[in-house]
């Protein structure tokens, strides 16, 4: 969800990497990170499991500066690919502006491509995102590898609104800064035109041969402005009072009466913050589990180690015995 600062005159706008599992997704956020100069990048934030795969998601912050009168800033995202961790995808994907699906050319991940791509529209529906209308670019990963898919195979499997797509050998840098610049350039017309923001309008307001605006008026004198100001050359005349026998009192005036304002009830909705933290129980659950499995892999890994230690203190045992009697 784009998110305007009219203020600082800033936009700050998300935008996801999805795909399967080891597709290449972190690959292009790491060059992105290499490539970009270090006054538009941030910390390249990344949480992996002990196989490198992406755990939780990878983050990027990015600073692509002016663009007219905005600031406008990108946090780029990538989601887990394995198919276990799809609460965590979703939460991810929440308030994404725009997608980036980074496809793998190989033809045996033609079936993995489809059913993340139709995740991918899943969870968009689910986090009240029209899948046809956010910008979807494609990213066909892995070009260089034998045994690829060509392009009209992988655009008939997951283009059929012919969106934007690039080929890429990630690893290598190639189409991974084509790719990102077309993301912003199709993201920043599609925020300009879906919230009428003119981002694209000149700095200049008057346009060149424009009349001058004509001068505002000077304001009236206030009614209270004191005769020496209006006639400067009449000197004051002090006030003649006459006197009393009396002091007359004071005239008492009303008590100003205290005006009651009756405030309506104020209605929160908390649908909102209920559905994220039954996110985030799923996500930790997806992240618990995970951390069980390779806590049952390290006692396995320990069991076997100890058992071989075994075997072998059996063997020397056995040698020295040969040794002893042979």
């Amino acid at each position: 969800m784009a998110l305007f600062n009219y203020t600082a005159k800033e936009i700050t706008l998300k935008l996801v990497y999805y795909g399967p599992g080891f597709s290449g997704k972190t690959t292009n956020l790491q060059l992105l990170h290499s490539m970009l100069p270090g006054k538009s990048r941030g910390k390249l934030i990344s949480l992996t499991t002990e196989a490198d795969r992406t755990l939780f998601f990878d983050f990027l912050p990015v600073d692509i500066g002016k663009v007219k009168e905005f600031n406008i800033r990108f946090q780029l995202y990538t989601v887990p690919g394995q198919v276990r961790y799809n609460a965590t995808r979703r939460l991810v994907l929440r308030g994404a502006d725009a997608v980036v699906f980074v496809a793998d050319s190989q033809k045996e991940m033609k079936a993995q491509n489809i059913e993340s791509f139709n995740n991918m529209r899943e969870n968009l529906t689910v986090n009240n995102i029209d899948p046809d209308d956010i910008p979807v670019l494609l990213q066909y990963n892995k070009r260089d590898v034998p045994n690829v898919m060509d392009i009209a195979e992988l655009n008939k499997d997951l283009n059929k609104h012919n969106a934007p797509f690039f080929e890429a050998v990630a690893t290598e840098g190639k189409g991974v800064k084509e790719m990102f610049d077309k993301a912003t350039e199709v993201l920043i017309r599609h925020i300009a035109k879906k919230h009428k923001v003119d981002i694209e309008a000149p700095v200049e307001v008057v346009a060149p041969g424009a009349a001058p605006a004509a001068p505002a008026p000077e304001a009236a004198a206030p009614q209270s402005r004191s005769v020496q100001s209006m006639k400067p050359d009449v000197a004051p005349v002090a006030p003649q009072i006459e006197p009393t026998s009396h002091t007359e009192a004071p005239p008492v005036l009303p008590m100003p009466q205290k005006t009651i304002v009756q405030q309506a009830p104020v209605s929160i909705d908390i649908s909102e913050l209920v559905s994220s933290i039954g996110d985030l129980r799923d996500v930790l659950s997806e992240i618990s589990g995970t951390f069980k499995e390779m806590q049952k892999k390290q006692i396995k890994m320990s069991n076997d180690l100890a058992e071989l230690k075994q075997i072998f203190s059996e063997a020397r045992k056995s040698k020295g015995l040969r040794r002893l009697f042979g």
